[in-house]
């Protein structure tokens, strides 16, 4: 029996509160679509203006789109229409992939995204849940790759996504296509089953595109002193102020849609049916990758709108999507224990038998920078729930693991993304927590802590680096006189003194720059600043402890 999965909730509970979740998606639904109408109704009265040379082309072609579905009857696309189907897509797709802003514009101006939610629409339209789509198989991917094509990298288009609703389409379709491949049923293989097609193109394609409007949303993060591109689109509101205002309450309806439909749930699932290694499996992989790449956005964009301040060590945490209790009653949407199947031929509720191997696919690879990426995204959004997740009996075991083979993996192959990702995770995962301090100095030699303090030389020279390494030493060892112990076989502690005071004098003059600190928390690697990894109240007594013979 796995211990690490709660049990379920009894059933009538259980559907009672699905009812009252649905009602409330459709509340929101509403007044995201009454929003959306008002916003299209002014973006009509400012026509879109692009100077993009396929304009005309792009025109024509969003009009070819409704053409080929214009049909008598709503039986199966006859073949010819499906191949001018795919010849237009394919032209679509070719004039897009170049990136060109100008173009991405021109075709949604032109009615592009409309066009391709009508192709997309084959996908809901029969009534029971197995019948055959319209649109084969093969189109549909083809209309999903032409539409992340029209936001990749754009952020007015992503923008535009968003406050015109259209975002709740892909939420929606994406939800149909987990609920057709994961079972509802509650009985005890609930969590393992997820039919294979599931990791097929089009829900994966779906994912990939969610996450690539999440990470717009975020770069173009409004504050009152970034004009961003998203607020050039907002242009209706007339003061600063109530422009962050307006793009705040739109994400969070949208994470609040996204927890209330169950789409963390259905992912949930997926993740849990992953029951070993995937190097061999690179549909899979992808899926998860772009799974795990959705969470990790939503974590980010909910950081960003929840309106605390920005110190991630602040206790008035609120959070009215929902979305932190979900990640704490699924365990992290079940991503820990994916990650943990993936890297090892056992399974979780045999840790004795998990073998790390001597590499890993670089797929594989990817989906473990991803996984991490969503912990410590979340860690930020609520590092007690973090912490409390990750340090649990079965869990932080699972946890230790996974840690101590990626640590292992980097001293052998050259990763840098993974191996910051991991140094930052072992960081937020001890901070301010003696339980799990103790956890990263256990297990087999050398341990997570012992591994840290032997990466190369130059995560002890070079200031770059330090910045990464030293803001995770003195989380795992502060006040932990045993932790520091083994700290001292391997360095000196002046070191990490040192460390904190250089940052204590250069931060002075950083104080009275809060609302800065703000974007630069998305932007760059400002993460990486100890204020965001150590709590600043206890600098000096931290310092001292470290001095301290």
């Amino acid at each position: 029996i796995n211990t690490t999965i709660s049990l379920p909730v009894e059933p009538l509970k259980e559907g009672e509160e699905k009812q009252k979740n649905k009602k409330k998606a459709k509340k929101l639904k509403a007044r995201m679509n009454s929003r959306a109408k008002e916003y299209e109704s002014l973006m009509e009265a400012k026509n879109a203006v692009s100077d993009s040379p396929f304009k005309a082309k792009l025109q024509r072609l969003a009009k070819d789109l409704f053409k080929h579905l214009q049909m008598q009857d709503s039986g199966l696309l006859a073949n010819n229409k499906v191949s001018a189907l795919d010849r237009t897509l394919g032209e679509i797709s070719r004039i897009l992939e170049k990136e060109n802003t100008a173009d991405q514009i021109a075709f949604r101006a032109a009615g592009g995204l409309t066009a391709l939610e009508h192709v997309l629409q084959a996908v809901t339209s029969p009534t029971n849940l197995n019948a055959i789509s319209r649109v084969p198989f093969k189109s549909l991917c083809n209309t999903v790759n032409a539409y992340g094509l029209t936001c990749s990298n754009c952020t007015e288009n992503c923008t535009y996504i968003l406050f015109s609703n259209k975002i709740t389409f892909l939420m929606d379709l994406l939800m149909h296509q987990l609920t057709v491949n994961v079972p509802d049923d509650h009985n005890a293989t609930s969590g393992r089953s997820a039919n294979k097609q599931v990791f097929e193109g089009l829900t994966t394609g779906l994912l990939r595109i969610t996450a690539m409007i999440f990470r717009c949303l975020i770069s173009s993060f409004p504050d009152g002193n970034n004009y961003s591109t998203a607020l050039k689109i907002i242009q209706e509101v007339k003061s600063k102020s109530s422009q962050v205002e307006a793009f705040n309450s739109r994400v969070q309806d949208l994470i609040s849609y996204v927890v209330n439909i169950g789409l963390i749930d259905k992912l949930c699932c997926c993740f849990l049916s992953v029951q070993g290694p995937i190097d061999e499996n690179p549909k899979i992989a992808t899926f998860l990758q772009n799974a795990t790449a959705v969470l990790h956005g939503i974590c980010q964009l909910c950081f960003a709108v929840n309106g605390r301040s920005w110190n991630i060590f602040d206790n008035t945490r609120q959070d009215p999507t929902g979305l932190t209790a979900v990640l704490q009653s699924t365990d992290l949407v079940g991503v820990l224990h994916m990650l943990y199947c993936v890297l090892f031929h056992g399974t979780i509720s045999d840790p004795n038998t998990a073998s790390p191997k001597d590499s890993y696919a670089e797929n594989t690879i990817q989906v473990a920078i991803q996984s991490l990426r969503f912990f410590n995204s979340f860690a930020v959004l609520d590092l007690p729930a973090f912490q409390s997740i990750v340090g649990a009996e079965g869990l932080s075991l699972a946890f230790r693991h996974i840690t101590s083979s990626l640590l292992w993996y980097c001293s052998q192959h050259t990763c840098e993304r993974l191996l910051h990702e991991v140094i930052i995770c072992v960081g937020y995962f001890t901070v301010n927590n003696t339980d799990n301090q103790i956890i990263v100095q256990s297990g087999r030699h050398p341990t997570v802590l012992q591994k840290l303090c032997q990466l190369p030389f130059q995560y002890f020279s070079d200031p770059r680096l330090i910045k990464v390494l030293f803001p995770s030493l003195i989380a795992a060892c502060y006040n932990n006189s045993q932790n520091k112990i083994i700290l001292e076989q391997e360095m000196s502690c002046v070191l990490l003194a040192t460390f904190i005071q250089d940052f204590a004098q250069s931060s002075g003059q950083m104080d009275n720059q809060l609302s800065h600190q703000r974007e630069k928390f998305f932007n760059s690697q400002d993460y990486l600043e100890l204020s965001n990894r150590f709590p600043r109240q206890s600098w000096e007594e931290a310092r001292q402890f470290f001095l301290k013979k």
